[in-house]
């Protein structure tokens, strides 16, 4: 049973730093946007491509940074985060959003459920790829 809590609990912090780099990924995406004109939204299919390369990246750098589980046991649930961390993502992402247009931002396509959903799922898939697989 103190198995189970001490994997949940691992899972849950994957997931923590999943969501911690997306948010600093969209703050960074804000930041630069700044740049350009705000007020114009980019295409769905072309934000979709860039946010899948872009967690694609993340996920790449992260495996490169942490080329192993960022809690070394037995997983009850192997690829559980694939599922779990663009549902929490995705969430959060769709709150920071909704948050951000009410203060009169115009956020990116990163900030709504979809485009946080399959950031997370491109950067959690890479890494269950090159890190869950190997170990």
């Amino acid at each position: 049973m103190e198995d189970l809590f001490v994997e949940l609990f691992a899972t849950l912090l994957e997931i923590v730093g999943e969501f911690l780099l997306q948010m600093l990924f969209e703050l960074a995406t804000e930041a630069l946007s700044g740049l350009i004109n705000r007020r114009r939204q980019s295409s769905l299919a072309i934000s979709a491509i860039g946010l899948t390369l872009a967690g694609v990246t993340a996920g790449l750098l992260s495996a490169w940074l942490f080329p192993h589980r960022l809690m070394a046991m037995r997983v009850v649930l192997p690829g559980v985060s694939l599922l779990l961390a663009p549902l929490a993502t995705g969430s959060a992402m769709h709150f920071l959003g909704k948050r951000l247009r009410r203060f009169g931002q115009y956020p990116s396509n990163l900030a709504t459920f979809s485009g946080g959903a399959l950031f997370a799922f491109s950067m959690a898939l890479i890494r269950w790829w090159l890190v869950g697989l190997s170990h």
